[in-house]
């Protein structure tokens, strides 16, 4: 009778543990959706040996731009579970940010398991827009003899038109655009923002807001919509977003430039400047929409 009663003990003791752990995690991807990056890293850490927890934490050093410290925690998803789609992605793509921004020789050393991860994560979800986004950029990138093929990369981009047409435009137009084809690539960015307007649906992610806005902003076309994407990007803005608000009020105040609305563009290039203050392309603009 005690030892029974000292298993349903034990078997309580680990269901109340299990349950604040999940409480904890709970908590903390709320505070990260509410901004508050610091205090959800600090609850997250009690419970680092939790998948959820080390994603979570992953994706704060990720949005940190900390690649070593993101890498380190994907790396033991992977290990977890190394047919997770969305753990290889988040690999690949960690592994692939370090390589951008660290220096040629890291690169050099990193491109293949970059590809090694995101080819994975494309190979284990036919549906995995994001990884098939990436490999088109990597594949017109890197150079033939290390793995780089225009005709991989278009490969990809085909099979996005099929996931998700919004996707597979804006694949087509980085292709024009990085063979130096800018009126074919301005094309297919324009019905690409089209598409946006007809089927907001297919805005499956907040980064694409921001993504389409850009467009409009460069090659001053659909600015109207332009105009609601940023809104959109910035209302949205979270830990899973590249670009941080700063180039988003950029390129709202670009938008307005281009709209000839001289004090809302210099409204939105302060933003843009109070965020980041040593912006070097928002300090240029801003001399751009003073000349008007």
């Amino acid at each position: 009778m005690l030892t029974k009663f000292r298993i349903i003990l034990l078997i309580c003791c680990f269901f109340s543990i299990s349950m604040s752990s999940q409480n904890d995690i709970s908590k903390a991807q709320n505070l990260l959706e509410s901004g508050d990056h610091q205090a959800a890293e600090e609850l997250l850490l009690k419970h680092d040996s939790e998948l959820k927890a080390i994603e979570l934490l992953g994706d704060i050093y990720s949005f940190r731009q900390q690649w070593d410290a993101a890498i380190s925690h994907y790396e033991k998803l992977v290990k977890a579970k190394p047919n997770d789609a969305n753990y290889n992605f988040k690999l690949g793509g960690a592994m692939g940010m370090k390589a951008y921004y660290g220096s040629k020789f890291q690169a050099a050393m990193l491109i293949g398991d970059v590809k090694k991860y995101l080819l994975k994560a494309a190979e284990l979800n036919p549906q995995h827009a994001e990884s098939r986004r990436a490999l088109v950029e990597l594949y017109m990138q890197i150079p033939g003899f290390v793995g780089g093929s225009q005709t991989i990369a278009k490969s990809y981009a085909s099979e996005l038109h099929r996931i998700n047409e919004l996707d597979g435009l804006l694949a087509d137009a980085y292709i024009y655009k990085f063979l130096d084809y800018q009126k074919l690539a301005e094309t297919k960015y324009e019905a690409a923002i089209k598409l946006s307007r007809r089927k907001p649906e297919l805005i499956s992610r907040n980064y694409l807001n921001y993504e389409l806005a850009e467009v409009a902003a460069i090659y001053s076309i659909e600015l109207e919509q332009g105009r609601k994407l940023v809104q959109k990007y910035i209302k949205d803005y979270g830990y899973k977003d590249i670009k941080d608000p700063s180039w988003a009020y950029y390129r709202w105040a670009q938008i307005e430039r281009l709209n000839n609305n001289q004090d809302m563009a210099l409204s939105f290039i302060e933003k843009s400047l109070a965020i980041a203050p040593e912006f070097d392309k928002a300090l240029i603009e801003k001399q751009k929409i003073r000349r008007m």
